[in-house]
C-alpha cells in the first residue's frame, strides 16, 4: 500500500474568473466605469470627480495577472513632481504594498476606486498648497522625482 502524500499543492486562482467577477462588481457599483477582459486581464475605463467643485478625471484601470491592480489618469494631465506618489510608470501610489500586499480576493470597487477619489483630493490639496498632506512612505528615485 502506498503511502499518502502530506503535501497537497496550492491551487492557483483561476485568474479569468477573477477579473470577470471584478468587472462586473466595478460596473454594477461604478455605472461611469466601462472593463472589458481579455488574455492579458481586466482593463477599466471611467471617471472620477472627488467632490463637486473637483475636476472630473479621467481614470484608467490596469489589472493583470503580473500582480495588482495599476491606476493612471489619463485625462488631465497630472502635474510632475517628486511630491507626488506616483511610481515610475506614472501609475498612482494608492497604498504600501509591504504592509498591505494585494490579494486577489479584495475587490477594486472597495479598495482601488475610493482610494484613487482619495488620492485625487490630496493632489488637488497638493496643487494649491505644494504640500503632499496624503499618507506617505519611502519611494525609490524615479524619472518623475527627478523632472
Amino acid at each position: 500500500m502506498a503511502k499518502k502524500s502530506k503535501y497537497i499543492p496550492k491551487k492557483k486562482p483561476n485568474l479569468l474568473a477573477i477579473f470577470i467577477l471584478q468587472k462586473r462588481l466595478i460596473e454594477k457599483y461604478y455605472t461611469c466605469f466601462k472593463c472589458s477582459v481579455d488574455r492579458f486581464g481586466l482593463s477599466c475605463t471611467g471617471s472620477i470627480q472627488p467632490d463637486k467643485d473637483s475636476v472630473c478625471y479621467k481614470v484608467k484601470i490596469i489589472y493583470s495577472e503580473k500582480g495588482a491592480p495599476k491606476v493612471f489618469i489619463k485625462d488631465p494631465e497630472i502635474v510632475t513632481d517628486h511630491r507626488i506618489h506616483r511610481y515610475p510608470d506614472e501609475s498612482l501610489c494608492l497604498y504600501y504594498p509591504p504592509d498591505d500586499p494585494w490579494q486577489s480576493e479584495k475587490n477594486i470597487h472597495e479598495t482601488i476606486i475610493p482610494w484613487t477619489s482619495e488620492w485625487l483630493v490630496y493632489y488637488e490639496l497638493f496643487l494649491v498648497t505644494g504640500k503632499w498632506y496624503g499618507p506617505e512612505q519611502p519611494h525609490v528615485k524615479s524619472k518623475i522625482q527627478e523632472k
